[in-house]
């Protein structure tokens, strides 16, 4: 009787378990939502005014959303209609409302919580996919940008396989008491005594005692997991100091993306407003370096546009504190370095006394030069010639530097690796027509070796006229 009793607990946790255990773990995955149809959605409802990312549009960037908001349902109810959860005098949603001027989100009851959901697990985890490293798609070697599939994470699979491995642990430690009490029934029926007590289960000794017998799988594991750890190592350290050429197909940035101390907008400037880049970079046909413009060039436009499009009055202001200029008077202030640093504050509060908050981050600035943050940095070693590539290559600066002009902020777009360029010099045909730079070695080529099809079709590429050489960028 005992034994039968003990069958039936054991089977009923079991049973239990398994039960409480999938409820759980596929409701959490079901209400973590589909990041699939969330992209849609998300493209749809939210991308007019934020990025999936933590960068700054007319909203708030979404990454992180959910904990930043206390309680997931008040976040639902936010992303519903704002108006009215707003009623409700939450400290969070009415500070976040005065944070972006009081700007009013649009309401979407059009949108179930699930669809919600969806569009929260498409921000935590976005679909990517993997892209090879060529000079094509400009990727650093070895990027690994594993993405997801069905709707699914790569660590929420992980997270569902050690969960499966754990129930089928539980079954089997639950099914051998099972076993083991049925047959002490039969045992019990035939008048035969009880089995011995097992012995209590030691881990280690068990697992030496596996691999001892086992010596052949247990190598194959041993090696396939080596192989692994060794490859693992191998991109990590191949990829140290890389810092660009990352780029899911959404458009998520992981490259190097620094905070710039004035929010300059690519985007705006050479997109919308179609400044050429050599109007502010005026060296990057003239030297081996691309300068980073002065303050006086952007006064050239600002003397009259004091106020942006996204930022109002606040980065633009920045330049004038650093600069010189009085935003109320219209002309620079004399002798500004000099000058008592109080009065100088007292013109910019008064100037942004309309910007809430805006004056505490141009403050830091007053009397002080813009320090710009260097993305495209090569090693010392290197030499490498903007004048050369684009006066003489006639390289286009989105080749390395990406389409700048879709740029809010700009990122190292090029891994600038050793491998990225000499690739590009085994694929670059050099550009000899029209090229005064070329034409007596032109001349020379079409004397002794013809033209194109005298080459049998071969493209004559910077490689050709000693484009790896390891003195042409090392000396």
């Amino acid at each position: 009787m005992t034994n039968s009793k003990t069958l039936k607990t054991h089977s009923m946790k079991a049973l239990a378990f398994v039960f409480i255990f999938s409820v759980s773990l596929f409701g959490q995955l079901y209400a973590a939502g589909d990041n699939v149809k969330g992209k849609s959605l998300f493209k749809t409802n939210c991308a007019r005014c934020h990025y999936a990312t933590d960068q700054k549009m007319i909203g708030p960037g979404l990454a992180g959303v959910r904990n930043r908001w206390p309680d997931e349902s008040k976040l639902i109810a936010w992303i519903k209609n704002s108006a009215e959860f707003l009623k409700t005098g939450d400290k969070y949603a009415n500070d976040l409302y005065k944070e972006y001027g009081g700007q009013q989100m649009p309401a979407f009851t059009n949108l179930s919580d699930q669809d919600i959901q969806d569009i929260l697990a498409y921000i935590d985890n976005p679909p990517a996919e993997e892209k090879k490293d060529n000079a094509a798609t400009a990727t650093a070697p070895g990027a690994d940008a594993k993405g997801d599939k069905g709707g699914m994470s790569s660590t929420q699979i992980t997270y569902l396989l050690i969960g499966l491995a754990f129930v089928l642990l539980i079954l089997s430690s639950a099914l051998r008491s099972v076993s083991r009490a049925m047959e002490n029934l039969q045992r019990e029926k035939e008048g035969l005594g009880k089995l011995p007590e097992s012995k209590p289960f030691d881990f280690f000794n068990n697992l030496w005692g596996w691999i001892v017998t086992h010596k052949k799988i247990s190598f194959t594991i041993a090696f396939v997991i080596l192989c692994w750890l060794l490859l693992k190592g191998f991109w990590a350290l191949n990829n140290i100091g890389v810092y660009g050429g990352f780029k899911d197909k959404n458009g998520n940035v992981t490259g190097y993306m620094p905070d710039q101390p004035i929010a300059f907008s690519h985007k705006l400037h050479v997109g919308q407003n179609k400044i050429e880049c050599t109007y502010c970079h005026s060296t990057a046909e003239k030297s081996k370096h691309a300068n980073i413009p002065s303050s006086n060039v952007c006064m050239n436009c600002h003397k009259a546009v004091e106020v942006g499009p996204q930022y109002g009055k606040k980065e633009i202001s920045k330049i004038y504190a650093a600069i010189g200029w009085n935003p109320i008077k219209k002309e620079y202030f004399q002798d500004y370095q000099n000058m008592n640093t109080e009065e100088v504050k007292k013109v910019f509060a008064e100037w942004l006394s309309d910007t809430k908050g805006a004056f505490e981050e141009v403050e830091k600035q007053i009397q002080k030069p813009v320090q710009w943050v260097q993305i495209h940095n090569l090693p010392d070693h290197a030499f490498f010639s903007h004048q050369q590539h684009v006066v003489v290559g006639k390289v286009e600066c989105a080749t390395c530097h990406g389409k700048l002009e879709e740029m809010e902020k700009v990122y190292q777009y090029s891994p600038l690796t050793m491998g990225w360029c000499i690739n590009c010099h085994r694929q670059t045909e050099v550009q000899y027509a029209d090229n005064g730079y070329y034409e007596r070695l032109h001349n020379y080529y079409k004397e002794h070796y013809g033209e194109y099809e005298m080459r049998k079709g071969q493209a004559f590429t910077v490689e050709k006229i000693g484009g790896l050489e390891c003195s042409k960028c090392h000396y």
